[in-house]
């Protein structure tokens, strides 16, 4: 088949790297001359079927194409609308996916854990599960979920859906269930206001179950805007995992579970045996010190961790240089004041960016900057008796850290 890949953002690129190891010719192009093509440039990504542009889109191409893939962020341009009245968006040409029993997870923290849950317990039940979706979650991205669900036979689809793409996967997907974890002040770049976010929410659950947070005031606001809508709260057996916060991604998981037919008993007995994904929060024991770390990259989730228990030490990785809505954890570090502060390069080096911000909210308690890992251990190797605490941006970074410790 012939592919065409409009947009190289992240989901662009693993669109992209899908397509092409399954052997399809690729016409994939994006406007921006700079973009960084990273994860195009990985060992193992054959270009033999790849025809790259960078600088423009080659239209003829693109509406020559058998099937196009478009980028989340471009999904209301001019573009897709043309590639949707052609009938040839890739999710209308193959539609397999489209008949299997869909749970989308979406929020602004606990999607990634709550998806491996339901995952989890459902594939312990012994039915066959798909599992896929956001690329910023640590999965593959949507297009690679989407084929690899028209390649065989599933009973349920579990999809994570970015809060940035709820329009896209509403149309690219058939959802039969929704669970919101929680809204939270995260990409508000993008949603304008804590206000129009829920408000979109309330559009995405429109016409499904939804399983919502019964302790998010804004998810309250609009539990009448689904067919169903049941509420979750805090999880009240045994869980295998750090932070009260896990208790509510745990009964989200045990009250969608339950509506999918799943027993509780079966629910109950499978949650005991889950186990932290890589790269979101883990308590680590390491010469004498308790090391919880993970993924806490907008003011939420880290004061969720922080909350939890009193660190000595906090490590936080930084945001990408046009990120500066995420610079508000530092609002709360000042807050929260721990006796040290260790910043590190997260997506990217705008440690100096975090710097400054620090020295106008006046932060006068000990400030160091490591920029590499082999750094950061030995100073955690010269502590001792010490909680820390690492987190903030860069999972990529935080999971080799963790592996360095465990």
């Amino acid at each position: 088949m012939n592919v065409s890949v409009v947009g190289l953002g992240v989901e662009g690129q693993q669109a992209t790297v899908a397509l092409l190891k399954r052997g399809h010719n690729v016409y994939s192009s994006d406007i921006n001359r700079k973009i960084d093509l990273k994860l195009l440039n990985e060992d193992g990504v054959s270009k033999e079927l790849l025809d790259l542009e960078i600088g423009s889109h080659n239209i003829d191409k693109i509406f020559k194409s058998d099937a196009v893939s478009v980028s989340p962020s471009l999904f209301n341009k001019d573009i897709c609308k043309k590639v949707l009245d052609k009938g040839i968006f890739i999710s209308d040409v193959i539609s397999k996916h489209k008949s299997i029993k869909t749970i989308a997870v979406t929020g602004t923290n606990g999607k990634t854990t709550t998806s491996h849950m339901i995952y989890h317990v459902l594939s312990k039940a012994g039915y066959s599960v798909v599992l896929g979706g956001n690329g910023g979650g640590g999965f593959s991205g949507y297009n690679e979920l989407l084929l690899k669900a028209n390649e065989d036979d599933y009973d349920f689809m579990v999809i994570e859906v970015c809060d940035m793409t709820l329009d896209f996967c509403d149309y690219v997907f058939d959802i039969d269930l929704v669970v919101v974890t929680n809204i939270g002040f995260d990409h508000m770049n993008v949603h304008g206001s804590i206000e129009h976010y829920t408000e979109e929410v309330g559009e995405f659950i429109s016409g499904k179950t939804a399983v919502l947070n019964c302790n998010d005031e804004n998810l309250l606001k609009v539990t009448d805007r689904s067919d169903k809508t049941l509420l979750f709260d805090r999880y009240e057996n045994d869980l295998n995992l750090f932070g009260s916060f896990n208790l509510q991604n745990a009964d989200a998981a045990r009250v969608a579970c339950m509506d999918l037919g799943i027993r509780e008993q079966t629910i109950v007995k499978h949650l005991k045996t889950f186990q932290s994904v890589e790269g979101r929060t883990i308590k680590i024991n390491y010469n004498g010190n308790e090391v919880v770390s993970g993924k806490t990259d907008n003011v939420d989730a880290l004061k969720a961790v922080l909350d939890e228990e009193r660190f000595d030490t906090v490590i936080i990785g930084t945001p990408r240089k046009h990120e500066k809505c995420r610079f508000n954890i530092l609002d709360y570090v000042k807050e929260y004041s721990p006796d040290t502060l260790i910043l590190f390069p997260g997506l990217d080096d705008t440690t100096y960016d975090y710097i400054q911000y620090l020295n106008n909210l006046g932060y006068t308690k000990d400030l160091r900057v490591i920029k590499n890992i082999d750094d950061i251990i030995n100073f955690i190797n010269t502590l001792n008796n010490k909680k820390i605490f690492i987190g903030g941006n860069g999972q990529s970074k935080i999971t080799e850290i963790n592996s360095r410790l465990i």
